[in-house]
């Protein structure tokens, strides 16, 4: 996107031109001219939001410790209550870049969808919602043109996210240290991924692409934050980029408030499901041993509820019965993963 260059009248330097040394006093002024021009030319729509190319390299420095209380987090709101807020489109991965914003309407797209570089990057606000219609559930006008987009959903519109949320992780995060419940940073290399070919169907191999790597970290490892930027999705619109105390760089993805995300995938990217705000390990004094299985998300017999929770995370459902003075437990985490426990400790695994 390139920023549009006003009309340049030079009427007015015509005289300078009809005298004998025109010419000559001339030189300065045409080459700060071609200088100007040229810099507006090369000057693009740039955000803080949108972070461009690959994601991922080796930078050593240790983190940090998050010593400040960050303000409360923003919480969930449907649609119709962001009437007034600024949203901004997310940006795409190379591939899915030729598609533009097929959740809109009224852009310079094949089928009347913006393209990618027409919206990318730029902040609009949302100027109505009408809670029953699926075709323009959404209207957005955006703030450097004026014109107008119409998005289309049912509880949530692709490709947009709250400027707000950003914000927020960005002034609450941004230095501070993290301790990452996941196995492993997403890495991204832009120079690996391939464009959209309109000729060649997508296939299963395309899926298993070289440009989205993992590089895998312990459990509960600490990582810093170095910035925050849009993500690519609506339902995990925040992108948290993070350094490990090894020097590995990647990122994750996360929901700050689960506001326009669909209601089925509203708290599956949520920020407290992927990081702690503490160090787990001085807050529980557990012995090697458990935090050994817990790094490798392993469970054992007479673990304690809270240890097994840390290693496997919150079950999907858990099953109660209370005979005499015993408490019963399952955890149901899948349609094969099982834990009992009696009184709070773990006395059975079937996985």
């Amino acid at each position: 996107m390139k920023v549009a260059l006003p009309p340049l009248n030079l009427s007015y330097l015509l005289p300078l031109f009809e005298k004998e040394d025109g010419f000559m006093k001339m030189i300065p002024v045409v080459l700060a001219l071609v200088l100007i021009v040229s810099m507006q030319l090369s000057t693009s729509a740039e955000s803080v939001y949108v972070k461009t190319g690959s994601i991922g390299k080796q930078i050593l420095p240790e983190p940090t410790s998050l010593t400040t209380t960050s303000s409360s987090s923003p919480a969930y709101r449907p649609l119709e209550q962001i009437v007034g807020e600024k949203v901004i489109f997310l940006p795409k991965p190379l591939s899915l870049r030729h598609f533009g914003y097929q959740s809109f309407s009224g852009g310079s797209g094949q089928f009347g969808q913006p393209t990618y570089d027409e919206a990318v990057g730029r902040i609009g606000v949302v100027t109505k919602v009408s809670p029953n219609s699926y075709s323009g559930k959404i209207t957005v006008q955006m703030e450097d043109n004026g014109n107008i987009y119409l998005g289309n959903g049912s509880d949530s519109v692709d490709g947009i996210a709250l400027v707000s949320e950003i914000d927020y992780a960005r002034k609450t995060y941004i230095g501070k240290t993290l301790w990452c419940k996941g196995t492993w940073l997403e890495t991204y290399d832009e120079n690996k991924e391939k464009k959209f070919d309109e000729n060649k169907a997508i296939t299963i191999e395309d899926l298993k692409k070289e440009d989205l790597k993992k590089a895998n970290i312990k459990k509960y490892s600490p990582v810093k934050v170095t910035d925050v930027v849009a993500g690519w999705y609506s339902m995990s619109p925040v992108r948290f980029i993070l350094r490990s105390s090894n020097g590995q760089e990647g990122y994750v993805d996360v929901s700050i408030s689960g506001t326009n995300a669909s209601d089925i995938l509203r708290n599956t990217f949520s920020f407290g499901k992927s990081f702690l705000l503490e160090d787990p390990r001085k807050k529980y004094r557990w012995n090697q041993k458990v935090w050994a299985a817990i790094e490798k998300e392993k469970v054992f017999i007479g673990m304690t509820a809270d240890q097994a929770k840390m290693s496997w995370g919150e079950p999907k459902e858990i099953n109660k019965t209370i005979t005499g003075k015993k408490r019963h437990e399952q955890w149901v985490y899948s349609s094969s993963s099982y834990l009992y426990f009696d009184n709070g400790v773990l006395t059975a695994i079937q996985n």
